[in-house]
């Protein structure tokens, strides 16, 4: 059976299942995590607080796409075109153990959720969302508890601990270097996760779990949320590696363990701060008039002396 280490993480909440099923190892490619100091110049000095941050300052260099003003649909910055969309791991509810002789079942799938816009940042509405705060938000609020199963005409444990994720789509190659948010849950306490993916096919499948994507992933980590002089601002320090897709979503260990609990972050993403992949093109100098001349000269002059020697 393929479970992945995100199952383990939902089932520590339930401290008496027994028979539980033992995630396996998640080998993750490159992580990064934490706040670098001195990545950006002008922002953060903590964990989450940033005494003389600036987002204004630590983008200074970047291209930046607001997902309220631009639009999450073919929005265009720069000559970059940029689509947003939404995911959450809803689907595929599995059998996981038993708890004294009940079933205890989880979601394990990534699918598909709604992308809603509140105000200056957006949310995500997943198929699970029970309507209270923070299920507007980009969350990974952990609800469970007991339900009916009608077909089987007994009770069920039922974990619903979902983690909600963006995907920003680019038409080129790009790095993400930041995120800024309109809306906490917890101000002094927030963490997201992020990741560089190949290709969309793992979210598009249907049958893959956060940890299998975050397996075949090209980079990815997690971060603290810092709340900064003029705005919220997670500084996301994947350097040197750029794609067409990423995703930024509610803190998840799969994407980077950075030793901060689960089950209490969600947020409004505002605004993603990015730049392009240099071009890998070589560079053709091309000669200053007076350099074509003198080479005329030099050629119309060496011309002239083969004539004189005939």
């Amino acid at each position: 059976m393929r479970y992945k280490g995100f199952i383990i993480m939902k089932l520590k909440t339930i401290a008496s299942v027994t028979s539980l099923v033992v995630a396996s190892a998640l080998s993750a490619p490159t992580v990064a995590g934490g706040y670098s100091g001195g990545w950006h110049s002008g922002c953060g000095t903590g964990s989450n607080t940033g005494d003389g941050c600036n987002a204004s300052a630590y983008f200074e260099d970047d291209l930046m796409y607001s997902l309220a003003n631009d639009g999450i649909t073919n929005a265009e910055i720069d000559g970059v075109t940029i689509n947003a969309s939404a995911y959450s791991d809803t689907g595929g509810q599995e059998s996981i153990g038993t708890y004294y002789g009940y079933d205890v079942r989880a979601d394990t799938n990534v699918v598909s959720a709604d992308l809603q816009q509140y105000g200056e940042g957006y949310g995500v509405i997943n198929d699970d969302e029970k309507g209270k705060s923070p299920d507007h938000s980009v969350d990974n609020q952990s609800e469970q508890g007991w339900e009916y199963d009608s077909g089987a005409g007994s009770y069920y444990y039922n974990i619903d601990t979902d983690y909600d994720y963006i995907l920003l789509s680019f038409d080129e190659e790009v790095n993400v270097t930041g995120a800024t948010f309109s809306w906490l849950w917890k101000d002094d306490d927030t963490q997201i996760s992020v990741a560089a993916l190949d290709d969309t096919s793992m979210l598009d499948s249907g049958s893959n779990s956060w940890g299998d994507i975050a397996g075949d992933a090209l980079a990815v980590g997690s971060f603290d949320v810092l709340n900064c002089d003029d705005t919220d601002l997670a500084m996301i320090d994947i350097d040197s590696v750029f794609s067409q897709y990423w995703i930024i979503g509610a803190y998840n260990t799969v994407f980077g363990d950075i030793g901060e609990s689960m089950y209490d972050d969600g947020f409004k993403l505002a605004s993603v701060g990015f730049t392009t992949k240099p071009s890998d093109k070589p560079v053709t100098e091309v000669p200053e008039p007076g350099t074509f001349a003198m080479l005329f000269m030099g050629g119309a002059f060496a011309m002239w002396r083969r004539k004189r020697q005939s």
